[in-house]
């Protein structure tokens, strides 16, 4: 496995400091070839998991449980370093394999979600249980905007502006607080006539950037992220797959927020 092969591994791991998680975001985002790798990681880690669940259902052959029942307790044991999970075994075996298949060839035409560590992963399972509720969408309602905005501003660390995107059909319902990759978030909850529900989430980053923002956008869990960088805050915008103005509202809330 190479270098960066190595600190991937150690990423999806949450093994990395902030700066080192910031430099491989950094170029997961500028390299097809990097986010391949990942890809080919976070499947390999599935396919093993989905293996190892499989085998957890399997009957233990009885004479197995007979040698298990009749095996003597050990009084004492030796001092040795925490074993890897099983399935992590598995996994980089399967990751070792899913490498060496990919021949120098990027997965840029792959039409399957792509899976992202981090707190963009997050984020989607939030969204997932949050954008189908109708009384208890926000913890806080729109009416109180200006006490999100100093209640949230504060929790997370930086402040910011709830953007007026009504000219997108979007609808302002309020916030909530939430916890991505072991840190605050806050959550703006916006949702359209037809009841469908778009997030901007941000959180404070590692360290400030004053460059013009790049806009990424990726396909997690069967939903659609504009995610950006901007100050002292990482930013993202999701929706339901296939909401095409969906980079246009990432672009408009960078204005305002």
């Amino acid at each position: 496995m190479t270098d960066f092969s190595i600190k991937l591994s150690a990423y999806l791991d949450g093994e990395l400091d902030g700066a080192e998680a910031e430099a491989v975001e950094a170029r997961l985002a500028s390299d097809p070839q990097a986010q391949a790798m990942l890809d080919a990681m976070m499947e390999a880690d599935a396919a093993a998991l989905e293996q190892f669940d499989d085998q957890l259902t399997d009957p233990v052959p009885f004479a197995l449980a007979q040698q298990i029942k009749a095996a003597p307790l050990q009084a004492t044991a030796r001092a040795a370093a925490p074993a890897r999970p099983i399935w992590t075994t598995l996994a980089a075996a399967a990751v070792v394999f899913a490498l060496g298949g990919l021949g120098g060839y990027a997965l840029k035409d792959r039409t399957a979600p792509v899976v992202t560590a981090g707190w963009l992963a997050d984020i989607a399972d939030y969204h997932a249980v949050y954008a189908k509720e109708g009384r208890h969408l926000v913890e806080v309602g729109a009416d109180e905007a200006e006490h999100i905005e100093t209640w949230l501003g504060k929790t997370i660390g930086t402040s910011f502006t709830i953007p007026e995107l009504s000219g997108f059909d979007l609808t302002f319902e309020g916030g909530r607080l939430l916890v991505a990759n072991g840190k605050p978030v806050a959550q703006l909850m916006y949702r359209d006539a037809a009841g469908a529900v778009v997030a901007l989430c941000l959180q404070q980053s590692n360290s400030t950037t004053t460059t013009p923002p790049t806009f990424n956008e990726q396909t997690i869990n069967g939903f659609d992220f504009v995610s950006w960088r901007a100050g002292d805050a990482q930013y993202v915008v999701i929706g339901d797959n296939g909401r095409a103005e969906l980079p246009d509202i990432a672009a408009a809330a960078a204005l305002e927020i």
